[in-house]
């Protein structure tokens, strides 16, 4: 008897993970999100491209779906600072420097929860990420992107 719910339950996960992993691989095939590690919160991306105006920027951050992605986004054009909510964590887009030919923006999660050491909603973060990195593809396809480690603290529950 109880190898037989043993075996309905394997399969009713065998089923879960199928269709989770169809609907994961349906994701990046339509370009909605990129296969990251489990930890790419962890690190800021820095993009370097050839200078834009900033109201290229902003214009391409304000056309982003944020509604599919359970996000808000709050910034402006003058300080170039866009700050994004999702429901357990924070991020934010701002920029870092401009020269006058060349300008840097830097994007990262500021805070973020985890459950079992996996943040609570991964996949809506990696959405974000990826939604950010195309901004910067579409204005400068010669895009660099650099990839800084974050310094962060945790905090932990006894809870």
């Amino acid at each position: 008897m109880i190898w037989i719910v043993l075996l309905i339950v394997a399969a009713v996960m065998g089923v879960v993970i199928y269709f989770a992993m169809k609907s994961h691989n349906k994701m990046v095939a339509d370009g909605k999100i990129i296969s990251r590690r489990t930890n790419f919160m962890e690190s800021a991306e820095e993009f370097t491209l050839s200078a834009v105006y900033p109201a290229q920027v902003t214009e391409a951050v304000k056309a982003i779906d944020y509604a599919e992605m359970r996000t808000k986004m709050q910034g402006s054009n003058e300080q170039q600072l866009f700050k994004f909510t999702g429901s357990t964590w924070s991020a934010q887009l701002h920029k870092l420097r401009d020269n006058g030919t060349q300008v840097v923006y830097r994007f990262e999660f500021t805070n973020w929860k985890t459950h079992n050491g996996m943040p609570q909603d991964g996949l809506n973060m990696n959405k974000l990420t990826t939604a950010v990195e195309k901004i910067f593809l579409s204005l400068d396809p010669n895009t660099q992107v650099r990839t800084v480690p974050l310094e962060f603290k945790t905090k932990h529950s006894i809870l």
